[in-house]
């Protein structure tokens, strides 16, 4: 009796262990910093031989310093910028300069839009950095927006991209505080190197992996069974460890070689599929992933079904990529370079999970609770996602549950 009860708890304290940990992986990637209206964003995206920048200021507090007469009781749209664009530019580039010495140039203005965050509106300035010959080694830069008028305020500088570095959408590391009027300070770019830059791509692709909790429940739906086989209706344990790593070898290169095929057409501009239907695929292959654990509609035919969702999710890998910018320098180098990453990520799941399913796989509570309770979990949530995303709506689950843990 006690031998049950401990099993019980066990298998529920695995099922807690493992919804707790997927939730919160859904949450992670959210790590830019909070804007706020006491403070101003400066990012920069370095190129190949090529610098953009992007002034981020809050709406309220460019109102009051460059005193705009804007509305205060409403979002500002571009119908309110539009008669003021002069004065605003006027303003930003009296605060706003960029140096390239001993080479000459100057940040130009290209357009603007705006960033809406829960509490605060922001405009935000595109420029491109021009005039210099070849890129330069640092940039001399004054960013001191509202300072002279509040001297409470902080502006903050971010590389938002340089791939040398392997820096791809970063919005949580300032290196940079202004917060004095006229404050003149130097930014480093010369730093980097191909290497780094290659490194950085694949330590994203690891990220990417692991952090993307529809392709971790993907492989979770496929290794929850792999320990067993279905005899008579009924799942029983392997006999042997290698029966069992044979037929991960075969889903895990399925995948592979499915998700590498699409990444590749996709980055490379070949095969284009629209993002709304592959999130949505995605997110069906875990439920149909999960519904083969309780009926067996894939009859023995695990690996070509694996192989059909598996390039779906490789045309999801390329629109994190497509949305980061990360192949619009060496193109093919960063191509290889995610894939890899996304492959140790993989393969570093495979080797959690997998020995300690197999460990367990005689246990009673394994077929019953585990692959079961996993089954309709698994279930549950790619119902949940294939919801949100093919219809396009926002239940406001997922969020509250993250609230309450």
């Amino acid at each position: 009796m006690f031998r049950k009860t401990l099993h019980s708890t066990l298998a529920f304290a695995i099922l807690t262990a493992l919804t707790c940990i997927c939730v919160m992986i859904s949450g992670w990637g959210s790590g830019a910093i909070a804007h706020n209206t006491g403070q101003s964003y400066l990012y920069f995206q370095i190129a190949e031989d090529t610098v953009t920048a992007r002034a981020e200021i809050p709406v309220l507090d460019l109102n009051e310093v460059a005193d705009l007469g804007l509305p205060t009781d409403k979002k500002i749209h571009d119908e309110d910028i539009e008669p003021r664009l002069d004065r605003i530019q006027d303003y930003v580039s009296k605060h706003l300069s960029i140096g390239c010495e001993p080479q000459t140039c100057e940040a130009v203005f290209q357009d603007y839009d705006f960033l809406n965050t829960t509490f605060s509106q922001f405009l935000r300035l595109n420029y491109v950095v021009d005039g210099f010959e070849q890129l330069p080694d640092a940039l001399q830069v004054q960013y001191d927006v509202i300072l002279s008028e509040q001297p409470q305020h902080t502006n903050l500088l971010l590389i938002e991209e340089n791939w040398k570095t392997g820096t791809f959408g970063n919005e949580s590391n300032a290196l940079l505080v202004f917060n004095q009027p006229g404050q003149i300070q130097t930014l480093d770019i010369s730093s980097g190197s191909l290497f780094q830059g290659f490194v950085g791509v694949v330590q994203l692709g690891i990220e990417h992996i692991v952090e993307g909790v529809d392709h971790v429940l993907f492989l979770v739906a496929l290794l929850l069974p792999s320990v067993l086989r279905r005899q008579n209706g009924r799942w029983q344990p392997v006999g042997k460890f290698s029966t069992a790593f044979i037929y991960i070898i075969k889903i895990a290169t399925a995948f592979t070689v499915a998700h590498s095929l699409t990444l590749g057409l996709a980055t490379l501009g070949i095969v284009q599929v629209p993002s709304r239907l592959v999130e949505s695929i995605i997110a069906a292959s875990i439920g149909l992933a999960a519904v083969d654990i309780f009926i067996p509609i894939f009859k023995g035919r695990s690996w070509l079904i694996i192989f059909l969702f598996g390039l779906f999710h490789g045309f999801g890998f390329a629109d994190v990529l497509a949305e980061l910018g990360v192949t619009s320098q060496y193109a093919l180098l960063s191509l290889f370079g995610f894939n890899l990453g996304v492959e140790i990520g993989q393969l570093a799941i495979i080797a959690v999970i997998f020995p300690l399913l197999y460990l367990v796989r005689k246990q009673f509570f394994y077929p019953r609770f585990v692959l079961q309770m996993g089954g309709f979990s698994l279930g549950a949530m790619s119902l949940y996602w294939f919801v949100e995303r093919a219809f396009d709506v926002n239940l406001q689950v997922l969020p509250v549950i993250q609230g309450l843990l």
